[in-house]
């Protein structure tokens, strides 16, 4: 069964619920109003008859005028005596007549429904003004035709309206099911046919313009179309650069080797420069695979290990490593640690990781000392490196965390740089949830500023 179907016949039903319950309501009330309404003239009407003292003696009761005054149509009075015969009666139905005399010593209120009619019946006791007992019962009947034949036509009414309203809520069911289906429809449609063609497609703005939940849904699943779209092309850039990247390296090694082949055996300079060239572009090589590798881990945020680590001490560990494996000079700038140690949520070899690769940067692009600055910004913490170094053109920096992006192509290869470095920063930096910014000019040096929230 179709989902349309499926809202027509849900909703069908619950209308048709909600109207028996309604009916039931509306028929009983209808019927306890008009009812107690007669039984209320019956019992004023009784106080009536028994405001006459010849009731209240027994000797009047065989008086064939006793309660002729107080006859009416399809109405029936008579008074039972203690022993439970009738000791007077007027009636203008038979059927009323007929009731079975009951001697009751209380009040009494009695509803009596046949096959096709309804009686009401009222019963009070007659008091002796002598004594103060109870020396008969006082009954008053009444025929319920016209309350019959109202709720009769109650029923009807009811039936009609019931059937009308049901069959309408089908036929509006119908058209606003359509309406709510043909968005998903569509989006069935668009689904089906990315999977046969393998092409992105966006749902037509007619369905993602409204501001309903449908809309919201075609409006989120345009945006996973692009984010997807996004990151395949991305994904197709990035296979395309690596097998670009490694392609060099191996046309260099295959030639040298080639060469190597041929004339390396008699000429001692071809071959050493061979030997060179190819042990170059393998460590080249090397460190691309490295950093692929690497790029990859980051990437895996599953592997975050995170825990409490204190960030000038993790600084100063890496400055002096960089510094023994360069030998070159790192200035560092940072607030007094015993005052109040600066505490961050990280991952700490991928803090380590992040400080080496933009130390390594700096240093590849700068012969003066390098300068590291640590402060504390509200409730952040604000890390900056420093070079004075060549700068980076201003049209350059928005592509810097782009994979395999390098300034200058030439001068990448020659500091044996693979245009990673920096992708993997900006990842380690959002896997922290922190910012990474880089400012630069040219002639004058690059600022790389980090901002982590510090740890409370």
């Amino acid at each position: 069964m179709s989902l349309r179907t499926r809202l027509v016949w849900l909703t069908g039903s619950w209308i048709l619920i909600i109207l028996i319950f309604f009916n039931i309501f509306i028929y009983y009330y209808t019927f306890k109003k008009t009812t107690s309404e007669e039984d209320r003239l019956l019992w004023n009407k009784a106080q009536i008859i028994l405001r006459n003292p010849d009731i209240h003696n027994p000797r009047n009761w065989s008086r064939p005028d006793l309660l002729q005054e107080f006859g009416a149509e399809d109405t029936l009075i008579r008074i039972i005596g203690a022993s439970g015969r009738i000791r007077a009666q007027l009636s203008s139905n038979e059927e009323l007549s007929a009731y079975p005399a009951v001697y009751r010593t209380g009040y009494q209120s009695t509803v009596v429904n046949d096959f096709d009619s309804r009686k009401l019946f009222i019963q009070v006791p007659i008091i002796s003004e002598n004594t103060g007992t109870q020396i008969g019962l006082l009954e008053l009947g009444k025929e319920l035709d016209f309350i019959s034949s109202v709720l009769d036509i109650l029923v009807t009414g009811l039936t009609i309206t019931t059937i009308s309203i049901i069959l309408f809520s089908i036929i509006a069911a119908v058209f606003y099911t359509r309406v709510i289906i043909r968005p998903l429809r569509q989006l069935l449609e668009t689904m089906r046919a990315i999977r046969s063609s393998g092409d992105f497609v966006l749902l037509d703005p007619k369905y993602t313009s409204k501001k309903d939940e449908l809309g919201r849904l075609g409006q989120t699943f345009n945006e996973m179309i692009l984010f997807l779209q996004d990151t395949d092309q991305k994904q197709k850039q990035f296979v395309a650069d690596a097998s670009h990247e490694l392609r060099t390296p191996l046309t260099v090694i295959e030639s040298y080797a080639s060469l190597l082949k041929r004339w390396g055996g008699n000429d001692p300079a071809v071959r050493e420069e061979a030997i060179e060239a190819i042990h170059s572009e393998s460590a080249r090589l090397k460190s691309l695979i490295t950093s692929l590798l690497k790029l990859a881990e980051v990437e895996r945020e599953e592997l975050m290990n995170c825990s409490d680590v204190e960030l000038i001490p993790l600084v100063k560990q890496a400055a002096e490593q960089m510094e023994h494996a360069f030998q070159r000079q790192i200035e560092l700038f940072c607030p007094d640690e015993e005052e109040r140690p600066i505490v961050l949520c990280a991952d700490r070899e991928k803090l380590k990781q992040l400080l080496i690769i933009l130390i390594d940067n700096a240093f590849k692009y700068s012969k003066e000392p390098v300068k590291i600055d640590i402060s504390r910004v509200r409730h952040h913490v604000q890390l900056q490196i420093i070079d004075r170094g060549m700068g980076i053109p201003k049209d350059e920096l928005p592509h810097l965390f782009e994979r395999f992006y390098r300034v200058d192509k030439a001068r990448g290869r020659g500091t044996g740089g693979t245009g990673l470095g920096l992708s993997i920063a900006k990842q380690i930096v959002t896997q922290h949830r922190g910012t990474i910014h880089i400012d630069s000019k040219i002639g004058v040096g690059t600022t790389v500023t980090i901002g982590f929230q510090q740890q409370k």
